[in-house]
């Protein structure tokens, strides 16, 4: 289990970043497993760019259409075209691995790994396909590289290297089979895939500072919630970039809403802290017309702890003044009360008097 652990990493960690904003790629992380183990022995995960679009295994055996936009059905060509492909290369991976067994005749697990795809231009163009074998998780064991101009091929340290004949046969295969389906099959996918692979999500940038132990404060750079994946961020102190080997992260990781986070952090001293540096972090995205900044400026301790008071004392002050304005009105509204009722009084004893008054005269 060891070494399909390593192959997940290997899947994991291997990034395909594509160079300009109209670029695209295909590609397929292949997996050949001999031994007994709970997966399918040979395993098939295709990706458009960073989402994925087809799945197959020797267990189900046929193909599954996946992504954003996926059909309930698969259409035929595509169906027979992913079995041409994927069953060319189940054969070609168990070959190799029966041949590289010899390398480690114990038993258990082996995983014979591929990862196999093309890229396309800005303009549309086909710009190169790419296969690339690995054993156990270990060692690259061949390498073909076809860039419509150059073609390379690398058999590794493993397997006796390919005679000219088999080369020019495997170069043939690249250049009027393999790599036509592939482009043809990523233009497909990308026409299906196109409201959500060529969206543009603004990142969303913070300037994060925290206190740890120790009198060390950390100031993180953070971009969130953007896509595509391909962004630039800088940590800047006093606006000069601060090198990457001072900064830790720097890992892109997934959302789970399809788009993206990076986080860049920097460790300050106590000492560094007392010369109170300025710190910037900027942001360059596809979806940005300009540079998106974000500035810390540390205070001195004096104006610190006056920023910090004077709020409170304005709330206290804000408190007394309507604590006041509330009994004057209370008084006030107690003073009018008081006047009327004496009024009335007054009112109800003159009439008094006058009755009396009217009853004597009348006798």
């Amino acid at each position: 289990m060891g070494k399909l652990c390593v192959f997940l990493l290997v899947l994991l960690f291997y990034t395909i970043v594509n160079a300009g904003s109209g670029s695209h790629s295909l590609w397929a992380f292949v997996t050949y497993i001999s031994g007994e183990t709970p997966f399918p022995e040979f395993t098939v995960v295709l990706m458009l760019d960073d989402i994925q679009v087809g799945y197959f295994d020797s267990n189900i055996k046929h193909y599954i259409h996946k992504g954003y936009n996926a059909s309930e059905e698969t259409v035929v060509e595509e169906t027979y075209q992913a079995a041409y492909i994927f069953g060319a290369m189940s054969l070609s991976l168990k070959e190799r691995s029966s041949e590289l067994k010899r390398f480690n005749s114990t038993e258990g697990i082996h995983v014979q790994q591929r990862l196999a795809g093309c890229e396309m231009s800005d303009n549309g163009e086909p710009a190169l396909i790419v296969s690339r074998d690995i054993f156990n998780g270990i060692y690259a064991d061949l390498t073909i590289y076809y860039n419509m101009t150059h073609y390379s091929y690398n058999s590794g340290n493993l397997l006796s290297p390919w005679s000219e004949v088999h080369q020019t046969y495997v170069k043939g295969l690249y250049r009027t089979i393999y790599l036509t389906i592939c482009m043809e099959t990523l233009k497909m996918y990308l026409e299906k895939e196109k409201t959500f692979i060529m969206r543009k999500v603004r990142p969303r940038v913070r300037l994060i500072q925290k206190a740890m132990s120790g009198g060390v404060q950390q100031m993180s750079c953070l971009a969130f919630g953007f896509y595509p994946r391909h962004i630039n961020l800088t940590l800047l102190r006093d606006g000069q970039p601060i090198a990457e080997q001072e900064l830790t992260g720097g890992q892109l990781l997934p959302n789970g809403d399809g788009t993206y986070q990076l986080r860049k952090t920097l460790e300050v001293s106590t000492e560094e802290l007392r010369e109170t540096h300025n710190y910037t972090c900027t942001a360059s995205h596809l979806s940005l017309d300009n540079k998106l900044e974000v500035s810390w400026v540390p205070e001195s301790g004096a104006d610190r702890v006056y920023l910090s008071i004077l709020p409170a004392a304005l709330v206290m002050v804000s408190i007394i003044i309507t604590i006041c304005i509330s009994i004057c009105l209370r008084r006030r509204n107690e003073a009018g009360s008081l006047t009327l009722s004496q009024l009335s009084n007054t009112d109800d004893a003159q009439v008094a008097e006058q009755i009396s008054l009217s009853s004597h005269s009348e006798t």
